[in-house]
């Protein structure tokens, strides 16, 4: 087996470029976000569209969850999501 040696890369910032590289780091999370919201959209059945409102109705006094109702606002179409275990 060959003996290797890592590389070592020295890097030395001012205190401007340590500010820009913290401000790209939190724009880089902010876009990882938006990124995985877009990829959880479901499309209508109805009309293709991804310009859906997601209502949840939850039990007032234990915060359950009742029921998540997705409306498409370029139809209009409902679809009601019920609940494992709701009748």
């Amino acid at each position: 087996m060959a003996n290797t040696k890592g590389i070592t890369i020295g890097l030395e910032f001012d205190e401007k470029s340590k500010l820009k590289l913290r401000a790209i780091a939190k724009h880089v999370g902010a876009l990882a976000d938006e990124l995985d919201r877009i990829d959880k959209l479901k499309e209508c059945e109805a009309c293709g569209s991804y310009n859906a409102t997601t209502t949840t109705l939850t039990d007032g006094n234990t915060c359950e969850v009742i029921s998540v109702n997705v409306k498409c606002e370029d139809c209009g179409n409902e679809l009601p999501t019920r609940l494992e275990g709701s009748e």
